[in-house]
């Protein structure tokens, strides 16, 4: 994972000057397990990458240790907390965050539900003066609703994650939507790149209509039917192939699937690949197999680098004028035809790519810090500022 650069560096003076430097420092904890999908280890650095540019935020982050999260941290000049972390309750990795979790913290935002359960832990055991934030990345229901209930935030990273976290239980004045943001200056080093690393890893010819999809193959993921789809575009379009980036438990469920249609050769797992942000710009589509609609970080880079977007959400003319394209939920059918559309017509890609493009670059990390900053002050005021 590579740190965000200076994507920070015009806003400097604004928020300087709109900052008073004689308020107390604002002190977080990050806590993030290294158990989860690699893109979120991403996300903990584009945030803790930005508030480091803050002078009132003092942060420490708590993370797997010899994981490249840590690592890209201590590049930063950051402050880590190594745990040695093998299972989700990992009594070692709770006793290290004990030890430290004790110091007064304004906020402690734990990143994936590993860190939470710990943190909940910790806070049924020993009390907390401090504020739990917790982020939620999926859209799945929560199998456990108790633990974001325990969390004094929960920042959900969609519409779709908040209303999960609402049928869990979890009230909605309780939750904030934050998008995740877009590494805009990881994404502009690559741009000089002409990498094709994920074609040859989906085995795809230059003659090959490449849909990718780059998504953990998680049970909150609607995979099988864009396989199914699959199996509907390349009875048509023969030049057609797709690949989903990834792993999860899932991945024997979909590769029997495969089998059953029939469609080796034509659809392939090819697994996680390393540096796969410097290739985005050499697939042809980008899909997003979920369950309901939502904008991921893998959409938003794919869309940075120009690759036009189909997903699950309703139709209508704002998602095709950002470059995406919208299909019925868990429908192969209405995803095939989108697929077909992109392939029989090159002029609707291009403008669909310039569209994306002009989206992606839009909506920066800078807007996700800044909303996240916004929360850590709502959420601990009332503990730094008391009457």
């Amino acid at each position: 994972m590579r740190p965000a650069g200076a994507y920070l560096a015009a806003h400097d003076e604004r928020i300087r000057a709109e900052i008073n430097l004689t308020r107390p420092p604002l002190r977080v904890l990050h806590v993030e397990s290294g158990h989860e999908w690699r893109l979120t280890r991403n996300q903990v650095g584009l945030l803790v990458d930005g508030l480091r540019r803050v002078p009132h935020v003092r942060q420490s982050v708590a993370t797997l240790e010899r994981s490249r999260l840590e690592r890209a941290t201590r590049d930063m000049g950051i402050p880590v907390i190594p745990l040695p972390w093998s299972v989700g309750a990992d009594p070692r990795a709770l006793r290290t965050l004990a030890r430290h979790a004790r110091r007064r913290w304004d906020v402690v935002h734990v990143h994936d539900t590993h860190a939470l359960r710990l943190m909940t832990y910790l806070a049924a055991l020993e009390g907390s003066g401090s504020r739990i934030v917790a982020t939620r990345r999926t859209v799945s229901p929560t199998r456990s609703g108790w633990k974001w209930r325990r969390a004094h935030l929960v920042l959900a990273v969609s519409e779709s994650a908040r209303d999960a976290l609402i049928a869990g239980g979890v009230e909605r004045s309780r939750i904030s939507v934050v998008p995740e943001g877009v590494d805009a200056e990881g994404l502009k080093s690559q741009d000089s790149q002409d990498s094709r690393l994920l074609r040859e890893a989906a085995g795809a010819k230059p003659d090959h209509f490449l849909v990718a999809s780059l998504a953990a193959l998680g049970p909150d993921r609607d995979h099988a039917t864009l396989i199914r789809a699959a199996s509907l575009v390349v009875q048509k379009y023969p030049n057609a192939r797709f690949a989903i980036f990834g792993d999860g438990p899932e991945r024997g469920r979909l590769e029997s699937l495969i089998d059953k249609l029939d469609l080796e050769g034509w659809v392939c797992l090819p697994g996680f690949v390393d540096g796969a942000r410097s290739s985005l710009a050499n697939i042809d589509l980008f899909v997003m197999p979920s369950f309901r609609e939502e904008l991921s970080t893998g959409c938003l880079e794919a869309m940075w680098a120009g690759v036009p977007v189909v997903m699950p959400a309703s139709g209508d003319g704002r998602l095709r004028a950002e470059g995406i394209e919208p299909v019925r939920r868990g429908d192969q059918s209405s995803m095939a035809e989108a697929i077909g559309r992109f392939i029989e017509e090159p002029d609707l890609r291009a403008q669909a790519s310039e569209r994306a493009s002009a989206y992606a670059r839009a909506h920066g990390a800078e807007a996700m810090v800044e909303a996240t900053l916004k929360a850590y002050e709502g959420v601990s005021r009332p503990s730094r500022w008391s009457p």
